[in-house]
């Protein structure tokens, strides 16, 4: 069975993958700038890229979004409600991984449901 989380993140990736080919990199990195910068635009993104530095293994996807949500409402990820784990859930995997993985920052292990810093350098 598919699951349509991992079918839209695979599309995503994909789509977000080809639009950033063949664009200028800035200071030998392989990202574009502009890329670098639209990826630390969002505050919940930049959150996200810092806990995973810091914990420095893969994290299960709704763990990262109770770690974001309590970052965010300066609340321990325990005391997170549900619903908020939930939405965050939902963001993370309709617009932050996908295009995390298609820039080659993040690993997300389907398998597993765990997204993995792939490039510290990104990190905040």
């Amino acid at each position: 069975m598919v699951c349509v989380h991992d079918t839209y993140l695979w599309w995503a990736a994909v789509s977000y993958s080809m639009a950033t080919q063949n664009a200028d990199t800035d200071h030998g990195s392989d990202l574009p700038s502009a890329v670098v910068d639209d990826i630390l635009d969002d505050g919940d993104r930049r959150r996200a890229l810092a806990i995973l530095a810091a914990r420095d293994e893969p994290v299960v996807v709704e763990d990262l979004a109770a770690a974001i949500v309590g970052e965010r409402e300066d609340c321990p990820p325990s005391a997170v409600r549900a619903p908020d784990r939930a939405a965050m859930t939902e963001e993370l995997f309709t617009e932050h991984i996908p295009k995390l993985m298609a820039t080659g920052v993040v690993a997300y292990d389907s398998m597993l449901g765990t997204v993995e810093l792939q490039r510290p350098d990104i990190a905040p």
